[in-house]
């Protein structure tokens, strides 16, 4: 396998993660998720530790017909670097939603380990765009 194809592998993984979410399939995104993965995840100041600790933020999220929902969540401007079998993906994402909501904008570090099933994200960090 080359850098490239490496680098392919991740950035496909990213956004197969985002329409995991878009779609509600929570199984399709956390196949990804290293088990032992940490987060700094932009609507939780704490680092969040493993797929339990993730879950337990998502379990504490708002929930509600009245939320607004995601209806776009596009991965823009991938830079991917790989070092053997440690990859870095850093991109910006567009988040829209149905409704009134303005969009938003996210940028994006993810920190990827090649593992024996593929590329699995072993730490991320999320920020949103503050006018």
């Amino acid at each position: 396998m080359t850098v490239e194809d490496d680098a392919a592998e991740i950035w496909a993984n990213q956004q197969d993660m985002y329409q995991g979410f878009l779609t509600g399939d929570r199984a399709r995104t956390d196949q990804y998720i290293h088990a032992d993965c940490t987060i700094w995840d932009s609507g939780n100041w704490s680092m969040v530790v493993g797929l339990d600790g993730l879950n337990a933020v998502r379990a504490a999220r708002p929930q509600g017909e009245d939320l607004p929902k995601v209806i776009v969540l596009e991965a823009q401007d991938p830079v991917i670097d790989i070092w053997g079998d440690i990859g870095v993906l850093r991109h910006n994402a567009l988040v829209s939603y149905e409704g009134d909501k303005p969009d938003e904008y996210l940028r994006n570090t993810g920190v990827w380990r090649r593992e024996p099933e593929g590329w699995r994200l072993v730490h991320n960090q999320e920020q949103r765009k503050v006018d």
